[in-house]
């Protein structure tokens, strides 16, 4: 009987002592729960490939104990969705589950932790890539070093593949890159990044460029001696009378001259070959050659060699009582006309 009472008594002493001790552990590590909005980082994703999920973050509650939670911060949690479970050939939302991680917290602690949802996923959709070749264009600086000029750019390669979704690669018009030289005074070469732009200039991102490089090569050369002279309108014959010229127009009205020194300095203009207006009833516009001498080099304001220009004629007819007169250059314009008196007929008043 005393062994028995005496079993009794330690077994409700153990059962009490172990009650006891939850209790102490619960009030002094009590299981709280916290909720969370955690970023969903894709991971393993293919090269081009384009897709979109159906949420950003993910938004999840962690039960455990109060110490192991307390400092617990989003940015500890980490949710991966592995982009190698997606199928590339199906164009339908898909959905792949994330894999949580606490890369700060000890394992056991981890052991510890409930989740929930305990199995979350994600939905992604997969875009079908569109493609194109674009030319690229070089964009260098506009001011060379004083003395020098910049050659044509050499770009190779001259076209690169755009591949991405359709309504990003159909946005895209052009392709630039920002070609810079690598120092003062020094040639433009090297290898720059590919840029994809809209219509207004304005970069399209999320696209895959192949290459997504290109090397450009823009040559500096030694600028010959100058000089900006007017042009001259060249008219060999007179519109007939009743008609006469009464302002010539050249487009461009200047141009600049590269050459010798000592072969500039004796020219003053420049003149187009001889343009016939006897026909001209009305005014006219007309292209016409440049009369330039052999040895020298024109130029228009962009710095592009010219070999013609535009001449406008404004064209009056004459009143019985009006005298035909000789055409004045148009001065605002800057250019100038070479013109003589149109040749009365005879018996004209």
């Amino acid at each position: 009987m005393n062994l028995r009472t005496d079993w009794v008594f330690k077994l409700i002493s153990l059962l009490t002592a172990m009650t006891l001790y939850v209790y102490v552990q619960s009030e002094r590590n009590p299981t709280i729960q916290r909720s969370f909005n955690v970023a969903i980082t894709p991971v393993n994703v293919t090269e081009g490939l384009d897709y979109d999920l159906d949420a950003p973050t993910l938004a999840i509650t962690v039960s455990g104990q109060k110490s192991v939670l307390e400092g617990l911060k989003e940015t500890d949690i980490r949710a991966l969705a592995d982009m190698h479970r997606l199928n590339p050939e199906v164009y339908t939302p898909q959905a792949i589950p994330l894999q949580l991680q606490l890369p700060n917290l000890p394992a056991q602690s981890v052991k510890g932790l409930a989740f929930d949802p305990p199995t979350p996923s994600v939905r992604v959709q997969i875009y079908q890539p569109a493609t194109k070749t674009l030319p690229v264009t070089a964009l260098y600086p506009k001011e060379p070093p004083v003395g020098f000029r910049y050659g044509n750019p050499e770009i190779q390669p001259g076209r690169v593949r755009l591949m991405g979704r359709a309504e990003k690669i159909k946005r895209v018009t052009h392709l630039v890159v920002n070609a810079l030289p690598s120092g003062a005074g020094a040639k433009v070469d090297g290898e720059f990044t590919v840029q994809a732009r809209d219509s207004e200039d304005r970069p399209v991102e999320g696209i895959l460029l192949e290459p997504n490089a290109v090397r450009v090569v823009v040559p500096l050369q030694e600028e010959p001696p100058s000089k900006i002279v007017l042009v001259s309108a060249d008219v060999s014959e007179p519109p007939s009378y009743p008609y006469t010229i009464t302002e010539v127009r050249v487009e461009p009205s200047q141009l600049k001259l590269l050459g010798r020194p000592e072969r500039l300095t004796n020219l003053s203009t420049i003149s187009t070959e001889p343009i016939s207006a006897k026909a001209f009833t009305q005014n006219q516009t007309v292209t016409v050659r440049l009369n330039t001498p052999p040895d020298i080099g024109l130029r228009d304001d962009e710095d592009k060699p010219i070999t013609s220009v535009k001449v406008t004629f404004i064209i009056k007819k004459l009143a019985s009582s009006e005298e035909p007169r000789t055409a004045k250059p148009n001065t605002e314009e800057g250019g100038a006309s070479k013109s003589s008196p149109p040749n009365r007929p005879a018996g004209a008043p």
